[in-house]
């Protein structure tokens, strides 16, 4: 029988020598050794996904269930109670950004968010000083994957060029947040992502 290891962040199946996912290069070190019948009995025992908890901010904006104020408006929203996001996945196709040094990988569920250290990926980019609060959107439309740089002072890079507009992402495409990739070495203090669009 088949064995192998399933990706915790895009959920696909690596061989089980892989230290890092084939897909969306997530870290699988910790991850378990599986095959298709120890699968099938762990998904009769499963119960369903708890439900995505936001925070709704008044002008009716979504924002992580940890952000203390709404990334639209800016009022403060850290004494409103996370709520279950009732709304479903809108993308039609498995987007996936994992980070550089294979600790973090985020999939993308919306067709519009702010990534921030206090919006989505805030778990991991909280570290990060050279990120901002609110420091890139990424849009999905028709299908295709959109960023735009939100911070005024590190800024956003793309394939280590600087954005200034609303960008499109390609497969393989490297996100910076914050900070550049200079002679192959990344800045401790910046994010860094690879795209996996697929």
């Amino acid at each position: 029988m088949e064995k192998y290891k399933i990706c915790p962040a895009c959920k696909e199946k690596n061989e089980p020598a892989l230290l890092e996912c084939r897909y969306c290069e997530a870290d699988l070190t910790r991850v378990k050794i599986t095959d298709e019948q120890t699968d099938k009995m762990l998904e009769t025992v499963e119960e369903k996904p708890a439900a995505t908890l936001v925070r709704i901010c008044e002008c009716g904006a979504k924002n992580p269930p940890n952000a203390r104020k709404c990334s639209t408006c800016g009022e403060e929203i850290s004494d409103i109670p996370p709520t279950p996001d009732t709304e479903e996945s809108c993308t039609e196709i498995n987007i996936v950004l994992g980070s550089l040094d294979g600790q973090y990988a985020y999939k993308l569920t919306e067709n519009e968010v702010i990534v921030g250290r206090e919006n989505v990926m805030s778990e991991y980019l909280s570290a990060k000083s050279y990120v901002s609060r609110a420091h890139a959107k990424l849009i999905v439309e028709n299908n295709e994957l959109f960023i735009e740089n939100l911070s005024g002072t590190n800024y956003t890079y793309l394939n280590n060029k600087k954005i200034t507009a609303r960008e499109k992402l390609n497969d393989g495409d490297e996100i910076g947040l914050g900070g550049t990739n200079v002679n192959g070495s990344c800045q401790a203090e910046a994010a860094y992502f690879r795209v996996r669009i697929g």
